[in-house]
């Protein structure tokens, strides 16, 4: 969904060496501007570095400031990550307001990208060639410089994504814009890219950020349909290029509830609040009892939860998952139940407290509420545990995991949704029947999983407004292998069209389900809300993918 722009070391969007003192004035403990600058400015400024900073959630450090300043003497932007600093010229801002409804996007685009300079640490390559002049060693340092800008472009571009920004295709146009504000013929250039070199550059990391995404939306949408396995292997390649606290979560998340898979119905009645889908664990008897593995899973879980909590020890989310993890334990280390029920009660009220007060984390509480209730519950503590669902409850009347789990506590069956009965007939995607697209072996994106028993093959075909994903998952070897491919045919950025039913992008929650019913499962995501509906004779149906604020973002036809 985005992009972002190029920089250079010593350049337009890079370092300079040392940084100028600009007389400041505070106006929030990580934000300053200089006098003259209007308030407006400054407001839209921080909100948009404030929510970049969030959705990194990296707080092993402290954190990056952000200097708004008349002019820097630097050109449009500078990072320092030695000093953690981020210098902004005010020409940049009103460039970047030129682009209408875009400019908040095109700001996020400019800011998410020196942030990246921060947290990969981009600074030796800018000291050494400072150091080095003179000695004929300047264009090796430059080539890796030239690597950092175009990792700062792709990186950035997934951390805009996650803050809620759209940049994709914004980045030529910046550049333009930014090279004819500060006057930068290439005359002027002579040690730095021409403006078609800086796009081509753009382009490039572009390409590097639509696999990215991809893959990332891919384990969102592989989440919903409950294959948390595969899931899994998505998030884990996303983790190679980028680190947050909110992939960190994700990958702990799919290890457990690919654990609780492993749980059979009679050993596990509950449905934690780690839950992406109450529903199948309510109702279902899949499962084998696999001890062993589904408490590696959750010693795995436990690890990646920890991680999160590195990057953010007041992330609540990461507590309450960890709380969910222990319980799980205890249920399966019959030996160790009390200390791992105990370690996940200090997780939940861990939760708890952080989320107190923040409409932000209301959720989280409720959840965390959740969570005591079943541990009172293994405690055979029936009257405790109904009274942390009944507070669950009195937060969010329709708290489905309140509900769902004060029936299991009162012995009644939990009923099932009814399906929907999908039409995939008359759901069409960019006019195309589902049934008639065709994946070759030249679709064939790359391998995310290539393991002796387990491979993962991604196949995607891009079409006028959409894009057709096919995740093949093998598994097994020899006459014991087994293949199920999984296709999902996702709207673009800006699709115009509606579906079946009359929805369009930008629609409410309210409007879907108004039009196709209750969803079989509500699939919570760290900046959003995915609905999922299926079809009543097969596995097929639709995906609707909704942001922070309820508007629908795009949808998935799946088979």
């Amino acid at each position: 969904m985005k992009a972002i722009i190029i920089t250079l070391a010593a350049s337009l969007f890079g370092f300079i060496y040392p940084p100028k003192q600009a007389d400041v004035i505070s106006v929030a403990p990580e934000f300053f501007a200089e006098p003259g600058i209007l308030t407006y400015k400054q407001k839209t400024v921080r909100n948009v570095f404030s929510q970049l900073k969030n959705a990194k959630g990296d707080y092993r450090s402290r954190r990056p400031m952000l200097r708004f300043v008349k002019s820097s003497g630097g050109g449009p932007a500078i990072a320092y990550p030695e000093q953690e600093l981020i210098v902004l010229e005010e020409k940049a801002y009103d460039v970047c307001i030129g682009f209408g409804k875009d400019s908040l996007n095109a700001l996020a685009n400019i800011l998410a990208h020196e942030l990246v300079h921060c947290y990969e640490k981009h600074t030796w390559e800018d000291y050494f060639a400072h150091e080095s002049k003179g000695f004929g060693m300047d264009l090796g340092v430059k080539d890796e410089a030239l690597k950092d800008e175009v990792q700062a472009d792709y990186l950035g571009g997934f951390l805009a994504y996650q803050a809620g920004f759209t940049t994709f295709g914004i980045a030529p146009q910046f550049l333009e814009k930014i090279y004819a504000a500060y006057d930068l013929s290439d005359e002027k250039l002579s040690h730095y890219p021409k403006l078609q070199e800086r796009q081509a550059m753009a382009a490039q990391s572009e390409q590097k950020l639509k696999d990215l995404l991809d893959l990332f939306e891919m384990g969102n949408y592989l989440a919903a349909l409950e294959q948390y396995d595969d899931a899994l292997e998505y998030y884990q390649k996303v983790l190679g290029s980028f680190q947050s606290r909110e992939v960190y979560n994700n990958v702990g998340v799919m290890s457990t509830l690919s654990a609780m898979k492993l749980f059979l119905p009679s050993e596990n009645k509950y449905a934690y609040p780690v839950e992406l889908d109450v529903q199948s664990r309510l109702n279902g008897t899949r499962g084998d009892h696999k001890k062993e593995l589904r408490e590696e899973k959750l010693m795995e879980a436990l690890d990646y939860f920890e991680k999160a909590r590195q990057y953010d020890a007041f992330y609540p989310i990461a507590h309450l998952n960890e709380g969910c993890a222990h319980a799980l334990l205890g249920l399966s280390q019959k030996d160790d139940s009390e200390l791992e029920w105990e370690d996940a009660a200090v997780a939940a009220n861990r939760a708890i407290r952080l989320a107190t007060g923040s409409p932000e984390w209301a959720n989280t509480h409720a959840d965390a509420k959740v969570l005591l209730g079943i541990l009172r519950a293994l405690a055979q503590d029936s009257v405790g545990a109904a009274a942390h669902f009944a507070e669950a409850l009195n937060m969010n009347a329709n708290h489905f995991l309140a509900k769902a789990n004060l029936d299991a506590l009162r012995g009644k069956a939990n009923a099932s949704r009814p399906s929907q009965g999908i039409d995939l007939s008359k759901e069409l995607i960019d006019d195309l029947p589902f049934s008639s697209i065709k994946l070759t072996k030249t679709d064939v994106r790359g391998q995310i999983a290539d393991g002796e028993q387990y491979k993962i093959t991604l196949v995607a075909k891009s079409f006028a407004s959409s894009t057709v994903f096919a995740n093949s998952a093998t598994t097994g070897s020899g006459g014991n292998k087994q293949t199920k491919d999984t296709f999902l045919q996702m709207t673009g950025p800006g699709y115009g069209k509606a579906s079946a039913k009359g929805i369009k992008l930008g629609d409410p929650q309210a409007k879907v389900v108004e039009k196709y019913g209750e969803p079989q499962a509500r699939v919570n995501l760290g900046s959003g809300t995915m609905l999922r509906y299926k079809n009543a004779t097969d596995f097929s149906g639709l995906i609707f993918q909704f942001d922070g604020a309820g508007k629908l973002v795009r949808w998935a036809i799946y088979k």
